[in-house]
Order: structure tokens, then sequence, then C-alpha cells
């Protein structure tokens, strides 16, 4: 049994109880109309499922050897941070489709070494299907830039 996936499964647990026990104090709603506390409590109810699982999987002992332990490299996490930052200070002025569509492919590209073809449409895709996702069905607003539809 790994102690480390014990204790981080215990971690996320409780992270989960209390973030669930804290989106009570908010109005609940409904499915069909949902209020303040509605999707902090579901998020916190699959996280708690989640750790418990990741848990009795530990306890089992299963697991063991699937995930192979990377070397920590600083400079994926450096990139990684430095395209974050950059897709906040650009997400207003370029919007949302350029800046999202950007920031995959660089993470794709110079990340996780990706070639431009897969980068590039994964990218494309992504920008994509989370605007027709969160902007048009969902009515989100969503800062267009000079992209307007």
């Amino acid at each position: 049994m790994k102690k480390s996936a014990v204790i981080t499964s215990l971690l996320f647990l409780g992270l989960a109880l209390g973030a669930f026990f804290e989106s009570l104090r908010l109005p609940f709603g409904r499915v069909s109309a949902p209020a303040a506390g509605f999707f902090p409590a579901v998020l916190a109810a699959l996280l708690a499922v989640t750790s418990l699982l990741a848990f009795a999987e530990t306890l089992r002992g299963g697991g063991e050897g699937l995930v192979q332990r990377d070397r920590l490299i600083w400079k994926k996490i450096l990139w990684t941070v430095a395209s974050l930052l950059a897709f906040g200070f650009l997400f207003e002025s370029l919007g949302y489709l350029v800046t999202t569509f950007l920031f995959v492919t660089c993470s794709l590209r110079v990340v996780e070494r990706q070639g431009w073809g897969p980068a590039v449409a994964v990218g494309l895709c992504a920008s994509l299907v989370s605007y027709i996702i969160f902007g048009l069905l969902l009515g989100a607003p969503l800062p267009a830039g000079f992209v307007r539809f």
C-alpha cells in the first residue's frame, strides 16, 4: 500500500466534504432550476466519490505500476504558468476564441511536444466546441475580441 496515495485520497476526501458542507449554506434550487449551491454540491460529491474509489483501490493494492512516475520538469511547469498568465492578460483584448486556441495550441506544442498538425487541430476543436457549449448553448458572456459572429 502506498502511503502517499492513501494520504492524498484522504486529503481530497476532506476537501470534498468541507466543500460540500460549505455549499449547503447556499441555496440549492432544483435540477431544472439550479441555484448557487447546486454545482458546488454536485462537484464536491463527485470529488468525494472519486476520492473514496481511489482510497479503496489503494487499500486493495491495485493500480501499482499503472502510473509511471515522471521526473518533475521545471521547464514544463514554467511554460504552463507563463501561458496561463498570457491567457489571463490577453483574454479580454483578443477574445475567448483566439486566446483559447493559442493557449491550447501552445500547451500541446511547447509543453507536450506535439507536432504542429495535432496541436493546431486540437486547439481549434477545443476553442470552437467550448465556445459553442458555453457561449452559445449556455449563454455565458465571453469576450469576443476582434472575432465576432
